[in-house]
């Protein structure tokens, strides 16, 4: 949730000698943190929970490097598994089978901070603020949202909270509330995917690249190649902040991905 929890689970990881750690939620995020902690934490068994299959939204080829490095890892994938309830000794699945776990992580999804519907602020069903067009919210048109705090409708569906999505609407945000301030109407917000980088532990990673509704291309990259991919993305949003304040990359570069619409 915060900075503090991750100390907290770091402390808590580092200090078994040996133990259970429960990932539940298959997802990228799931995936990623299952691989790091075997990584780091090969006296530990991990065990990746999830309803479906990890990766799923990937392409065969890109999805089979990722069910190898989950392997090669020890990590014990469980799918078709649906918890119940999180307790201290363990998590339960549907059935009543309990997983012993000393440490479990939940990384099933976000959701928005209970001061925008507190506020009054129209939001969906996982708290996030509906916004229009323009990403103004829905029923406060004078309150902007952005990123994982957004639930921002595209054709394709609603936008997932990540900086691939995060740093657009940031920028679309700021370019609105321009636009309203000179008396003009802002433009439509236009978005489309690009890729799904997964690192798998520190030597090795996996990178599906997308169509703009976020289905697999064929291309995909894997190994050194996709880490040195991954971590050039993962270091790019503060350098590209700094060209786009001195104007040498244009905003609109960034919707050119946008072509549904």
């Amino acid at each position: 949730d915060d900075y503090a929890g991750t100390v907290r689970l770091a402390e808590h990881l580092a200090g078994l000698a040996s133990g259970t750690v429960v990932v539940a939620g298959g997802g990228l995020t799931g995936v990623e943190s299952a691989a790091e902690i075997a990584e780091a934490h090969p006296r530990l068994h991990v065990v990746l929970l999830t309803r479906g299959r990890p990766g799923s939204m990937m392409g065969e080829r890109a999805r089979a490097h990722l069910d190898a490095a989950l392997e090669r890892l020890g990590v014990e994938v469980r799918t078709g598994a649906d918890i119940t309830k999180v307790l201290p000794e363990g998590v339960e699945l549907a059935g009543g089978e309990l997983v012993h776990s000393d440490a479990t992580l939940w990384t099933t999804g976000t959701r928005g901070l209970p001061p925008a519907a507190e506020s009054g602020l129209s939001v969906d069903a996982r708290g996030r603020i509906v916004v229009d067009s323009a990403l103004r919210s829905v029923s406060h048109p004078d309150v902007y949202a952005v990123g994982d705090a957004a639930a921002v409708s595209r054709p394709y569906g609603v936008l997932h909270g990540t900086c691939q999505s995060g740093i657009p609407t940031g920028l679309h945000a700021a370019d609105s509330l321009a636009a309203a301030l000179r008396g003009r109407t802002p433009k439509a917000f236009r978005f489309g995917y690009v890729h799904q980088p997964v690192s798998l532990g520190r030597e090795d990673a996996v990178i599906q690249f997308t169509r703009p509704d976020d289905s697999p291309r064929r291309w995909y990259l894997k190994g050194r190649a996709a880490v040195a991919y991954k971590e050039a993305v993962s270091g790019s949003p503060l350098p590209t902040f700094g060209l786009l304040k001195r104007g040498l990359v244009p905003v609109w570069a960034f919707a050119l991905t946008g072509g549904l619409g």
